[in-house]
């Protein structure tokens, strides 16, 4: 029989003693198996967040304007779910090519409705669409990030946008700076973008262009699928592992053989799951908590 040295994924990572829901990958080791290589998608079940700082990325390009008012709706849904976990969060919107005026925020749980509803029509008009760079460089560079971001606030990131991704930075890449530079707290992401024609409820004949892959591919680093921009979005604007709780369905990153997928909790085999091949995803059948690590390891056929 043929085999072919192959290199396990590992897509999890421990940041300190922080729970934390993001995940990356690396090489741990090298085995021999025949025809396949093994793939591990793991998570690391988010910890109850005493303080959340939520930044809105919004496309303010004029193909969103009617986008605008699912935006503040969704944002004040979002608020009330936070109410019901802490009171100590921050929001804020910026656009995605930083263009005066790029910030609006800081809003708390004592912001006023009417502050909602205006926030995405004070932002300037985007003439790029770039998600990734414009939360670089606002971190890295504008006076506002210092005032809304906290050391000890967990970060939840919400991308809003019905165009595909522009900038420069390669997902992984992004992926890893989200990591480093907020290393000491949990971070989600929410990806609301133009998906595939076949999965959409959009009407348009050609939009393929838009997809925004980039996007969801971020999302699926934090165990989600991007949401429809033209589904009712709003009511999904707070799908986020701070306030879902525990993760039971986890969307692999590649297709497995069926019969090769195995679940751990802790690294603990586990029996209560089962897989679900339309979506390529593994449901768990059995309570996981906070700060359980989940991993997912099964063989991915390669050719030859």
């Amino acid at each position: 029989m043929l085999f072919k040295k192959l290199s396990i994924l590992l897509l999890a990572t421990i940041i300190g003693c922080t729970a934390d829901y993001g995940v990356s990958t690396s090489i741990i080791e090298e085995i021999l198996l025949p025809d396949g290589e093994v793939v591990v998608d793991s998570l690391i079940q988010a910890s109850k967040s005493e303080q959340i700082d939520v930044l809105v990325l919004l496309d303010t390009s004029c193909s969103m304007n009617d986008n605008y008012n699912q935006v503040s709706t969704g944002v004040e849904l979002l608020r009330n779910d936070l109410n019901n976990i802490t009171n100590d969060y921050n929001i804020a919107f910026i656009n995605t090519s930083l263009m005066e005026p790029y910030f609006v925020g800081t809003f708390d749980n004592t912001t006023p409705i009417i502050d909602f509803i205006i926030a995405p029509w004070t932002l300037g008009g985007d003439t790029v669409e770039a998600g990734f760079t414009a939360l670089y460089d606002f971190t890295r560079v504008m006076p506002e990030s210092v005032g809304f971001f906290r050391e000890t606030a967990d970060k939840l990131f919400i991308f809003v946008s019905d165009e595909e991704e522009q900038g420069g930075i390669p997902v992984d890449i992004f992926e890893d700076w989200l990591k480093t530079e907020f290393k000491d707290v949990q971070r989600d992401v929410v990806s609301i973008v133009t998906i595939p024609e076949e999965e959409s409820e959009c009407e348009t004949p050609d939009y393929s262009s838009t997809v925004g892959e980039r996007y969801a591919q971020l999302a699926r680093y934090y165990g989600k699928n991007a949401i429809d921009i033209c589904s009712d979005w709003e009511l999904w604007l707070s799908d986020s592992t701070f306030l879902t709780g525990p993760v039971d369905v986890i969307k692999l990153s590649q297709t497995p053989v069926e019969n090769s997928i195995k679940v751990y909790i802790n690294k603990i085999e586990i029996e209560d799951w089962y897989y679900l091949v339309d979506t390529n995803t593994v449901h768990l059948e059995v309570d996981s908590k906070e700060g359980d690590l989940v991993e997912v390891g099964y063989v991915v056929l390669v050719d030859e």
